[in-house]
């Protein structure tokens, strides 16, 4: 595939990368420094992360907490990571909000503020995250960060890149300052930008913001080469409260920069070794490279990690596991398993890499340690050309070269590696060539650009028709992936609602029977078959060239399965309050108005969801959207017959009321306050910024209602029992539920004396606008908006005109869409959790001082 990129360096030395990514109402900017964990000197392990955290914390323009000002409050995205050989700062803004966004990476790429507040509060950030990664966490620091220091010598390569708490907590601001200078210069620096934004337009906005930037020498990429492995080397530590031991296997991979096919080689095996496991051998998985493909310079490892049995001692299990491998290079089936992991590769690859914010950083990463962004587009037919006699060499050089290995077995207490200590001489290279320290804050700050106009989202061309069997689809032609994205979804009807278990139990065995996840995947795609109670979804992706094989697959869903023995136990489930409480909302609202066939009776559930039509088929991707209806047509409206009827949804009343349910096993208290929305009333755009204001936005008011124990809530709606719903959920903390439910109801209740003004209004207008474009970032993502849009009875051009709409609404038809919605007085409450706790606050709920009847 061609490359789209157009390439130039600045006269200070900073490399830019321009992508136009057409469709793409928003913009993903990404700078990408040379410098990672492998360019630390032994006395500043850490400090490369630290800097990343610091680099958030304010310019000489943009004080502490403004960075994210053209961010938050539009709905974007901002973050940073520390790699190896790389730390990337990266951001996803509305295109308005290009200019401001390369103004805020300039800023702090000119003129980063460094201070000791700052310098503190990010120190305790790094020690909670440390937590959390490693030390809190079961089998913490296998495979990373201990599995290097096993394998490497040099102290680059093996090293923690965390560092140590007590010698970061010592690090000061003058030193800040001279890592900064020492490795943050324009010219050890990539701009990525991906957008719909030609390099015409893009280039005089860079110049303008980062060519002022004064170039200055930077330390030069540290000597990383290592000398071979002799002999496998083994580190053993204990882990206290596991059942079994967990094992790392960290292989020298060959250099891409050298031996491109010999890496990708490795790279399909690693794929191989995931997908089909090791017989015997438990959760074993597989990767090339410590954080990925190609996200690192020689050397980097390919890492495999298991669980082992009890019975067996961790060396036993090492031994059968490369005994395995040399068998592999010679099995009969070889070819066909390769070639079905380069299919798999390469469209993980197109999805993972469609959206214009993941293409930024990728082609940012690649430009910066190989300085080819190219590789990105190169990359499938790179893997394509892997044969199944590259994959046996890989596969047979696993059986004889020697790796490391991290054990950590069951023990009484923690224990982990030395620290690595060894010097070299990797820190008198990083030495080398450092610029005298200059205060990084001394620059003076500059005025922030404005807003530019943000271009309309669009789903581009397409076709929407109904299928003489009732189905409504809608295909749309969307080029940015060289795939399909399909979504077919199916009410459940009554009976389903009232039997989700049965309904679970479908689900698994049409897949069984049909087997339609691994004919998928053998056409180059995928097929998920799933439920949450409300809907039945086939969700998955496909080729151009396959499509019409992908929806026989959906045909074959609705052969009867009378003849099938159900099930005699559901399958199980992951236990998920939310659709735990909404199963017992419908049955709830359902009450006494339809009866229930004999549970089990399976045939008479797909008679129900699959067996009489209807639907929606959403179809998003590298297609023609007439040809791809007349697919549709042929594969799916002889499936039913004529005379089919999908039954009508339930009428679902206006009723208040509650619902305790119970759980020993949760640790706190789930919450759903549900009312149908009435019909008629408020506009749609009214209702849309109305969920906005009551729980969606940051400041809206539950949000910034101050209760009196920590909690998580938020307002949604959705369509349940066929009719639309709107609803809230709260998770609370077992102490003191019961008062946060009835804040919250207070907070509720502020709608009928407290007026909604423009000046709360207008910024969850302008959030709600610019958060919508989301949804058109990819060709996944939009597929997802389309169904549930269309499946909620939206027509198809809704999200493209609410943009206008949500600017029309009114102050007073959005209060007046808060009360509509949200009647406090009258919703259904469902909460969730140990008895006492649910008891208590469905007693306060229902006291008639509190209910204000």
């Amino acid at each position: 595939m061609k490359s789209k990129v157009c390439k130039t360096t600045l006269q200070n030395g900073l490399r830019v990368v321009i992508e136009h990514h057409p469709g793409s109402p928003r913009t993903g900017i990404s700078v990408h420094y040379g410098v990672g964990y492998r360019s630390e000197r032994p006395e500043r392990e850490g400090f490369a992360h630290l800097f990343e955290h610091l680099m958030f914390r304010g310019s000489a323009s943009l004080p502490p907490g403004r960075l994210y000002d053209h961010i938050h409050p539009l709905g974007g995205q901002a973050n940073g990571t520390t790699h190896q050989d790389y730390t990337d700062y990266h951001q996803l803004v509305p295109a308005a909000a290009l200019e401001r966004a390369l103004f805020s990476e300039a800023d702090r790429m000119r003129a980063p503020v460094f201070t000791e507040p700052t310098l503190a509060e990010q120190l305790d950030g790094i020690e909670d995250e440390i937590r959390q990664a490693v030390t809190a966490r079961p089998y913490g620091g296998l495979p990373w960060p201990l599995l290097p220091g096993t394998v490497f010598d040099r102290f680059a390569n093996a090293h923690d890149g965390y560092g140590r708490m007590d010698r970061l907590r010592a690090a000061t601001v003058a030193e800040c300052e001279e890592f900064f200078q020492a490795h943050y210069a324009p010219g050890n620096a990539v701009l990525t930008v991906a957008g719909d934004h030609s390099p015409e337009e893009l280039l005089p906005l860079i110049e303008r913001h980062f060519g002022v930037i004064p170039a200055r020498p930077f330390v030069p990429s540290p000597d990383l080469r290592e000398p071979d492995l002799a002999e496998d080397r083994w580190q053993t530590c204990t882990e206290p409260g596991v059942a079994a031991a967990a094992i790392a296997l960290g292989y020298r991979l060959p250099d891409p920069r050298e031996d491109m096919t010999g890496y990708l080689a490795h790279v399909v095996l690693a794929e191989m070794i995931s997908h089909h496991g090791l017989e015997g051998i438990q959760a074993v998985s597989a990767a090339c490279g410590v954080f990925g493909p190609l996200d690192a310079v020689d050397p980097d490892l390919l890492v495999v990690t298991a669980l082992v049995p009890p019975t067996v001692p961790p060396r036993h299990a090492v031994e059968a596991m490369t005994e395995r491998w040399a068998p592999w290079a010679d099995a009969p089936d070889l070819g066909q398993a390769q070639s079905q992991a380069v299919q798999r590769l390469t469209t993980r690859h197109h999805r993972e890499h469609a959206d214009a914010y993941t293409r930024s950083r990728a082609l940012g990463r690649l430009e910066l340690l190989f300085g080819r962004a190219e590789l990105l587009d190169e990359y499938p037919s790179l893997l394509a050309g892997i044969g199944r006699e590259q994959v046996a060499v890989a596969a047979r050089r696993l059986s004889t070269e020697p790796k490391g290995v991290l054990a950590m077995t069951p023990g009484a207490t923690r224990t982990r590696p030395a620290p690595v200590r060894e010097a070299g001489s990797v820190e008198a290279a990083a030495r080398t060539g450092a610029a005298t320290p200059t205060p990084a804050s001394g620059a003076a700050a500059r005025p922030v650009p404005p807003l530019g106009v943000q271009p309309p989202p669009h789903h581009g061309p397409r076709c929407e028709t109904m299928l003489a069997g009732g189905t409504h689809v809608v295909a749309v032609q969307d080029s940015r992936s060289p795939l399909v994205e399909l979504r077919w979804r199916l009410p459940l009807g009554v009976l389903g609602w009232q039997s989700s278990e049965d309904v679970d139990a479908l689900v698994q065995l049409l897949g069984e029977r049909d087997r339609v996840a691994a004919r998928a995947e053998a056409m180059g795609g995928s097929l998920h078959l799933s439920t949450d109670g409300q809907w039945f979804d086939a969700t998955g992706y496909t080729t151009p060239s396959t499509v019409g094989a992908w929806l026989e697959l959906l045909g074959d869903l609705t052969l009867s399965v009378d003849s099938v023995t159900p099930l005699r136990t559901p399958p199980p489930r992951h236990y998920d309050p939310d659709p735990v409480m909404d199963t017992a909302l419908r049955r709830y609202w359902l009450g006494g108005t339809c009866s229930v066939a004999v549970r089990g009776d399976l045939g008479a559930v797909h008679r129900t969801i699959l067996g009489c039509g209807g639907g929606w088929l959403v179809a998003v991707g590298d297609l023609d959207p007439e040809r791809f209806t007349a697919d549709a047509e042929r594969a799916l409206s002889s499936r039913w017959p004529e005379h089919a009827v999908r039954p009508t949804g339930a009428a679902m009343p206006t009723i208040d009321g509650m619902l305790a349910l119970h759980h020993d096993a949760l640790d706190e208290v789930h919450v759903t306050l549900s009312a149908p929305e009435p019909t008629g009333g408020t506009t749609a755009a009214a209702r849309y910024l109305a969920t906005a204001v009551v729980g969606t936005h940051y400041r809206s008011r539950l949000a910034t209602r101050s209760l009196a124990v920590d909690h998580s809530l938020y307002a949604a709606r959705d369509v349940c029992l066929g009719t639309s719903r709107a609803f809230i959920r709260a998770t609370l903390p077992q102490q003191g539920a019961a008062r946060a439910a009835a804040d919250i109801r207070e907070a509720l209740r502020t709608f009928r004396t407290v007026r909604v003004t423009e000046t709360e209004l207008e910024p969850m207008r302008t959030f709600c606008a610019a958060q919508l474009l989301g949804a058109f970032d990819s060709p996944a993502v939009k597929a997802d908006l389309l169904r549930d849009g269309v499946s909620a009875g939206r027509p198809v051009d809704w999200a493209e005109r609410l943009p206008d709409l949500l600017r029309q609404a009114t102050a007073a038809e959005v209060g007046a869409a808060c009360t509509e919605l949200f009647p406090v007085d009258a919703m259904t409450l469902v909460a969730l959790g140990k008895p006492g706790p649910v008891a208590e606050l469905t007693d306060l709920w229902s006291d008639k001082g509190l209910a204000g009847r």
